[in-house]
């Protein structure tokens, strides 16, 4: 049986200041040990705000340097990580969620249901990968989804239909009106109704709607940050635990989730 993977959540302040939020990065990463998996908020390396048009802000050529310095830093610690990033990309705005690899890995995932703020903005992604990672010598199935997108259980299924084990959550949720305890119920719902570790990392604020916590595949939060300040939280998992004992039993002669090609 394979050894438990570490992971961590990594709750910064993500402003439309490139070098503070790598400040604070490199400052939360500091302290993780080799082969560790970590996630940190939507737009981490790029900046955001829940505004139209507020990608005018971005300065693109420090969004790029930011992202090679993630990528160096993962080859240097040994460990993973998944950033989001506002990415302007063959003419159109994606926004991303990256992953980088402690060997020079990267995958990327474009959010594919966008908020409100962002349509008109930004293209939407059209497909929902699951990336082939190692971590240390454990092959693990690595899905994302991002923010607003904890409302859509499908995809979540989609992603653990296809094999994932972990789910990153990259989420910048602050300032709603819509509660606390229902972001947090939507969480723990996607974990356990997919029987998959999510990782779930929201922005540092005092108004934050979602937690920042990790949640097992039985929908128990394994480790959680405090609202509000920059924080650190960490678990074990034992991919023993994830399993397909909920979704083989789904009634798909009655509903089926049917995953599209990204040839639309």
């Amino acid at each position: 049986m394979a050894p438990p993977i570490n992971a961590a959540v990594l709750q910064l302040r993500v402003r439309m200041d490139i070098a503070a939020n790598m400040a604070a990065l490199e400052r939360l990463l500091a302290p993780l040990p080799a082969h560790t998996i970590a996630v940190v908020p939507e737009g981490a390396l790029s900046g955001y705000l829940p505004e139209p048009d507020f990608v005018t802000g971005i300065d693109q050529a420090a969004t790029h340097a930011a992202i090679d310095r993630a990528a160096q830093i993962c080859r240097d610690k040994q460990i993973h990580l998944v950033a989001g990033a506002c990415i302007h990309d063959n003419g159109a705005w994606r926004n991303a969620s990256l992953y980088f690899g402690p060997r020079g890995e990267r995958h990327r995932y474009d959010k594919t249901n966008l908020a409100q703020s962002e349509r008109g903005t930004f293209t939407p992604g059209n497909a929902l990968p699951v990336f082939d990672i190692q971590i240390d010598r454990t092959p693990v199935r690595l899905g994302i989804q991002m923010c607003r997108e904890i409302r859509y259980p499908e995809q979540w299924r989609a992603l653990a239909a296809q094999g994932a084990q972990i789910i990153a959550y990259p989420n910048n949720a602050i300032g709603s009106t819509i509660g606390h305890d229902l972001w947090r119920a939507h969480l723990i719902s996607r974990a356990a109704e997919t029987q998959r570790f999510i990782l779930g990392a929201n922005n540092a604020a005092a108004d934050q709607t979602c937690p920042t916590m990790i949640v097992a595949p039985n929908g128990v939060a394994i480790a959680e940050a405090p609202i509000g300040p920059e924080a650190i939280a960490t678990a074990s998992l034992p991919l023993g635990e994830v399993s397909d004992w909920v979704l083989s039993q789904a009634r798909e002669d009655v509903v089926a989730v049917t995953l599209r090609s990204d040839e639309l």
